[in-house]
């Protein structure tokens, strides 16, 4: 009656043409590589999550949890009434931010929380490796990671050295959907939205709160998890399939 429609929000855009080549490069290697090998690849990156600091933002996270779907008219207009609106569109940047390192290794998510103020440099990836890897890469013996300078300085790359771990070959730029931990990223806030608390939220609650999440993940999503570790073929028959452009995982 209302004239409205329940729409997923729109996605992202497919990837740029000047990584397409080595994106598509990269996924005849894959393609050609035994699958025994791929499982022992393991992923690793970083995410930052934000606590809000006024009751105005907390609304708005309120309405991020509801899920990726939303009001709209049929005709493809927002619906401009209270309870059709979707979050802030700069909610994703507000806030105290938290900021979290994590691997998926053989179907498993591990995550350490950064203290209050640290960005990731050469030296905190250093003694993150150093550190956590140790006890997250299992049998693995090649990582994915992404292109930021500071992962791929002299540091960082010395300290995978010693841990025997070999960072893939020809993984290309502009290639988040190739790298699954992305995926473990959206589960863990998914569970987040639904333990999330009414009001505001302290550091230390939140980190509890995320801990258990990222248990509750494991524990209870496991088949997904071991898929999503292990199907590099299919993302990238997906990315064929789209001449380059990005895939959906």
């Amino acid at each position: 009656d209302a004239d409205l429609a329940w729409l997923r929000r729109r996605g992202k855009t497919i990837a740029t043409k000047p990584y397409i080549p080595e994106r598509l490069k990269y996924c005849r290697l894959v393609m050609a590589t035994e699958q025994r090998v791929l499982d022992r690849w393991a992923y690793t990156d970083g995410t930052t999550f934000y606590l809000d600091r006024t009751l105005e933002e907390n609304i708005h996270t309120q309405r991020a949890a509801l899920g990726s779907s939303v009001w709209r008219r049929t005709d493809g207009r927002d619906a401009m009434l209270e309870e059709c609106l979707g979050p802030s569109a700069y909610k994703k940047a507000q806030g105290h931010p938290v900021r979290v390192w994590g691997m998926l290794a053989e179907g498993h998510l591990y995550i350490h929380v950064l203290d209050a103020g640290d960005v990731m440099n050469e030296d905190l990836y250093t003694e993150i490796i150093e550190d956590k890897f140790p006890g997250w890469i299992g049998g693995c013996n090649f990582l994915v990671q992404d292109f930021e300078r500071c992962l791929r300085t002299a540091g960082p790359l010395d300290a995978l050295e010693q841990l025997d771990l070999e960072l893939v070959e020809g993984y290309p730029r502009c290639s988040q959907d190739f790298n699954a931990i992305e995926n473990m990223w959206k589960l863990l806030r998914q569970r987040l939205a639904t333990t999330l608390p009414q009001g505001l939220e302290k550091r230390e609650l939140f980190i509890i709160r995320l801990m258990e999440a990222c248990k509750w993940v494991n524990r209870n999503q496991r088949d997904q998890i071991y898929r999503l570790s292990r199907n590099q073929k299919e993302r990238c028959r997906d990315c064929q399939l789209l001449k380059g452009g990005r895939t959906k995982w």
